[in-house]
């Protein structure tokens, strides 16, 4: 806090200088801190993490040059997570965007200067609407701002998050078809390698890719300017691993790279193995493992690799994908009825936002539905059978189940206008997707569900390798232990989610509001953690459950993990 306070009072002293830059009275706090909840989990980790501090006097005056205004009138800040973001109003009336990455955001320097280059290539190569940056640093100590930022023109549209739920069934299906089909340019373009984008000038020599696109010349302007580099996905530098020497890529194959992922969590694992506040809470339950466990597990996948790539180049060629495709990140045009998207005016994307963390991957991995349209028990292919035995239903299950069909509807129509057939139709891929995600944190989640995740495979091996066994890795009693495990750690997760719902909570018991709201759901949740210690049988087995309560500081759960 006295830091904060000094660099209060140095800010006041350089607003009463140059009062002409900043046409308002800043709130230091609510613009450097994070104010919209608190969390039941580590609370003051989460918000100090959140946390960016800057020159905003020196922001404002490289804002108002970028935009050809004398001053900056006002800064509202409108997000604050992994980014704290502002809407940024200058005296000619322009507004622009301005985002400020916090140190959950990604790696410094590679988060912002791969994001920046990506817009750019994709607004020049593609013609993606995306809003263009008028200003941005990527290392903090170039500019007398001292932070990293992107400032950029404001998205045209309306958010589709406003008005998803106004929209008529059949125009919000028909936008699965438009989302699939914008999403699936992105296939247009060939790379070489595995990595994320950036200008050359932003990546040493040592660590670019030799070739960008396929059968691009090397005298080609786009070589010049663009390249392949290191992975800027945020697993690759959190913790520890930021300072650690291992390969962030560029890859020339998918097994390298996946390799890669398997081989850099052993690595940390081994030399810290630390908790950290964005851990699952359920990591602490029994067959969790200790280190030895997860290194051997991953040690046992990585022997599995070369069989789950699957063989056509297809499936597997370098693909870049948008990482975080959720209805806030898309703009949608709007029609001339104000606030309403008219059923007469087809829905057209206007712009899509949040590029940060996107990377070059292998298709079968990168290709996604994303979170507006996914959900469960959809098969590949391109049909969808309809709802079993739905005569014999009641009148009320058969509206769920035409909703249920409804949801998987829009799921296949995005799948079968953004994915080649050679993705849409590859078996187990799902699996194969899941399981890949958690070797990325096996620590973070825990070893019960990257082992379940491994049973499921050998499940459908004889589809993944056909006329092969699959490889035997539990013994019948080992195996019986960890269905034991996985059902006691998928009734904690019912817990989580239920309690989740019921407080109306976000990630890691995230509370939105004031401090008295975030009080009184604390007393609540104090009771429920009584409840749910005393259905223990014993003494021992109490001790085990007020150790496992999932709204707790995880940051000390070494005393609880097996080691």
């Amino acid at each position: 806090m006295k830091c904060l306070s000094r660099l209060a009072a140095l800010v006041r002293g350089k607003f009463r200088k140059r009062r002409q830059v900043l046409g308002f009275r800043p709130d230091l706090h609510s613009i450097y801190r994070y104010t919209s909840g608190h969390w039941l989990c580590n609370d003051q980790e989460h918000r100090d993490a959140r946390s960016v501090t800057f020159d905003i006097v020196a922001f404002c005056r490289l804002a108002a040059k970028a935009v050809d205004a004398k001053a900056v009138t006002d800064m509202i800040k409108i997000g604050e997570s992994l980014n704290r973001v502002f809407l940024v109003r200058f005296d000619t009336g322009v507004e622009a965007i301005a985002r400020f990455p916090t140190s959950l955001a990604g790696p410094p320097h590679f988060t912002t200067a791969s994001e920046v280059a990506t817009i750019d290539f994709l607004r020049c190569q593609l013609g993606f609407s995306i809003p263009r940056v008028l200003a941005w640093s990527s290392r903090a100590k170039d500019t007398d701002v001292g932070a990293e930022f992107i400032l950029m023109e404001k998205a045209p549209g309306l958010l589709l998050s406003d008005v998803l739920e106004d929209l008529p069934s059949y125009d919000r299906g028909m936008f699965a078809k438009t989302l699939g089909e914008y999403e699936r340019k992105l296939l247009d373009l060939r790379f070489t390698h595995y990595g994320s984008l950036y200008y050359k000038n932003d990546v040493p020599a040592p660590l670019r890719a030799p070739t960008l696109i396929e059968g691009l010349s090397p005298d080609d302007e786009l070589n010049s300017k663009f390249c392949i580099g290191p992975i800027a996905r945020r697993d690759f530098w959190e913790a520890e691993r930021e300072h650690m020497d291992i390969d962030r890529g560029p890859w020339r194959t998918a097994e390298d790279y996946m390799k890669a992922v398997a081989s850099r969590e052993q690595k940390w694992i081994a030399d810290f193995g630390t908790p950290h506040i964005l851990d699952d809470p359920n990591r602490v339950l029994p067959g969790q493992g200790n280190r030895d466990d997860h290194i051997k597990w991953l040690s046992l996948y990585t022997d599995l690799i070369p069989a789950l790539i699957p063989p056509l180049q297809e499936q597997k060629r370098p693909v870049l994908w948008h990482p975080d495709l959720h209805a806030s990140n898309i703009f949608i045009r709007s029609s001339k009825k104000k606030g309403k998207v008219s059923p007469a005016i087809p829905v057209t994307i206007s712009s899509i936002i949040d590029w940060q963390g996107a990377w070059i991957g292998p298709a079968f991995l990168q290709l996604k539905v994303p979170p507006l349209y996914r959900t469960h028990d959809v098969p590949p292919g391109r049909l969808l059978p309809a709802p079993d035995d739905f005569d014999s239903l009641s009148g009320s299950e058969k509206e769920t189940a035409k909703e249920i069909h409804q949801q998987r509807i829009r799921h296949k129509l995005f799948e079968v206008s953004a994915f080649p057939p050679e993705v849409l139709d590859m078996e187990a891929r799902e699996e194969r997707v899941y399981l890949e995600d958690l070797a990325q944190s096996t620590w973070k989640c825990g070893l019960i569900p990257f082992r379940m995740a491994l049973y499921d495979i050998f499940q459908r091996w004889q589809e993944i390798v056909p006329d092969e066994d699959p490889p035997v890795l539990d013994s019948p009693a080992e195996l019986e232990d960890l269905k034991l495990h996985h059902a006691t750690w998928l009734q904690h997760q019912e817990l989580l989610e239920v309690l989740d719902r019921e407080f109306d909570l976000g990630e890691y018991g995230h509370v939105m509001g004031d401090r008295s709201k975030f009080e009184m759901v604390r007393a609540a949740l104090w009771k429920k953690k009584l409840e749910y210690i005393e259905q223990g049988k014993d003494d021992e087995t109490r001790r085990k459950r007020s150790l496992w309560w999932p709204y707790r500081d995880t940051l000390r759960d070494d005393v609880v993990l097996e080691r």
